[in-house]
């Protein structure tokens, strides 16, 4: 408030002081200005201008990019305070270049929404949840609560995504799936739980408006959008947020002093998490391959427990009532405020694996390891903290335990993974035989040298070779090893410059129960140390 701002001290000549609110205040000589509610934009610098000076007061709005307005203000103040215009002119050049350069801090910047008060017990209550062994169990339970049923690891990963937004490497998620299965649903369940000053949320995006948002109004924020396309045009600036955790523009404008055009730079900064959902599969792959893309359950069983839960509702008004809900969204908001940007350190790194047979892994990888760090991230009250020097400075950090390589492996394998009903039956049939074709040459060369520690997946194999064994003729294997390379669980390694092609298996037998799979990740149970202890941090 103004009795406030009035005790703040005077800065000393020429050096700006923050004050409450986006502006700060500066002395020049005698004169006391106050920049109150600074607007900045591309083509704006508009603020509220107080000049204490002499025992008299002026406030006026000031356009600094307006030469007239600059002038106009300056006659006033040359009138009231008897001062040159030389003076007067220089001040207010002098404060254009400190509002350009002005940066709002955490608690001014004017893209920050009021952050809500918790009292000592709402903060005692969610840090007792974030340190409760049985967490991921209680948010899941939290879901069916508030009434989103089944989508249990959809639910995990759109919760760990959000919760990834304070970190410098945050996941994204596009929810793939048909019209009226639900994937707005889960994506405004997840949500809910946010801190509603970290969320930004859209209903359509035109191609340029990320470019010319607030600097700070995306820095560590979900942003979500309810429809992919509503936002078909602004792909290319999600893409980049998402992988450069930032957007830089400039843009052509006319200097409205001189007449002359002249460029002028706008920049936002990430790390921004996405949220999209989209009913179409054919989204742009570049786009794609951001994501970890994942869909609704559109199952029989699943649309009966949807249904049985909506019937229950109508039994008794009382069942769930508001009052409850609002109780959990508010112990989860709390919780994710009282997250500290810590540093997270996984000592099993080295020792994971991730499939090498396919080119998309060099950018699947880093997905992978990031969801690792982000549950780790998001289990930090029940980790111990320890600090690493970085530049000198002592930073505090966690470190991934097999507890969270455990759960990164299952939503791993459940959402990016694998399924062999996702191929034909004369598909899977023929997978079946070039398995038991590579497992007999395998054994053929294991007679041979008794210490090789080959696997199936180490044999090549011919189109030739293959049609031979398994005496099909050359336009159904065609057909259905075109599948299986499609699907990667067959690679091509040779083929080209005039070779004959040879392929490779990239599966190892997994799926055969019914279960889905992800190629290549390292099993849990072979981490720990022979005398179970976990490596040093």
């Amino acid at each position: 408030n103004e009795r406030e701002r009035e005790a703040l001290p005077a800065p000393p000549d020429g050096s700006a002081l923050a004050v409450s609110g986006p502006g700060f205040a500066v002395t020049y000589g005698v004169r006391k200005y106050r920049i109150m509610g600074l607007e900045k934009g591309p083509r704006k610098l508009k603020a509220t201008v107080r000049v204490e000076h002499a025992g008299k007061l002026h406030v006026d709005t000031l356009d600094f990019y307006s030469a007239r307005s600059r002038s106009i203000l300056a006659q006033d103040l040359c009138r009231i305070y008897e001062d040159t215009p030389e003076t007067i002119e220089g001040d207010l050049q002098r404060l254009l270049v400190e509002c350009e350069k002005h940066q709002p801090t955490a608690e001014t910047r004017q893209d920050k929404s009021p952050v809500e008060r918790m009292s000592a017990k709402e903060k005692e209550e969610a840090e007792t949840f974030g340190k409760t062994p049985d967490l991921i169990e209680r948010i899941l339970r939290d879901f069916e609560t508030c009434g989103l049923i089944g989508e249990e690891n959809n639910k995990l990963l759109g919760y760990i995504a959000m919760t990834s937004r304070k970190r410098d490497t945050p996941l994204s998620v596009l929810i793939l799936s048909s019209s009226g299965a639900g994937k707005t649903a889960l994506q405004d369940a997840v949500l809910a739980f946010c801190p509603p000053e970290d969320l930004v949320k859209l209903t359509a995006l035109s191609g340029k408006a990320l470019f010319y948002k607030e600097r700070l109004s995306l820095k560590h924020k979900v942003l979500a959008l309810e429809e992919g396309d509503g936002a078909e045009e602004a792909s290319y600036a999600i893409r980049n947020l998402i992988s450069a955790k930032e957007l830089v523009s400039e843009s052509t404008i006319k200097d409205l002093a001189t007449g002359r055009l002249t460029t002028m730079e706008n920049k936002v900064e990430g790390p921004t998490p996405v949220f999209l959902t989209t009913t179409r599969p054919e989204i742009d792959p570049e786009t794609k391959s951001r994501f970890f893309v994942t869909s609704v359950d559109e199952s029989r069983e699943q649309t009966r427990k949807i249904l049985s839960f909506q019937r229950r509702l109508h039994e008794s008004d009382g069942l769930i009532t508001t009052p409850e809900i609002e109780t959990v969204f508010k112990k989860h908001r709390n919780f994710q405020r009282l997250l500290k940007q810590v540093a997270v350190k996984n000592p099993y790194a080295a020792r994971l694996t991730y499939g090498d047979d396919r080119l998309q892994g060099r950018r699947d990888q880093p997905k992978y390891l990031n969801l690792i760090k982000a549950i780790t991230f998001l289990r930090q009250m029940q980790k111990e903290v320890f600090y690493e020097q970085r530049n000198g400075i002592a930073v505090p950090a966690v470190a991934v335990d097999v507890d969270d390589i455990r759960l990164a492996n299952k939503l791993a394998n459940e959402i990016l993974g694998h399924s062999l009903d996702e191929l034909s039956r004369p598909g899977r049939d023929l997978l079946m035989l070039i398995e038991e074709l590579t497992t007999g040459r395998l054994k053929e060369q294991q007679k041979r040298d008794k210490e090789s520690k080959a696997k199936p997946p180490d044999i090549p194999f011919s189109r030739r070779e293959l049609r031979e064994f398994t005496g099909w003729t050359n336009t159904r294997l065609h057909i259905h090893l075109k599948e299986l390379v499609d699907f990667e669980y067959i690679v091509i390694e040779a083929g080209r410059n005039g070779t004959p092609f040879r392929y490779r298996l990239a599966w190892e037998g997994q799926g055969k129960d019914g279960k889905r799979f992800m190629l290549g990740l390292k099993d849990v149970d072979g981490l720990a140390d022979p005398d179970g202890k976990e490596p040093k941090k």
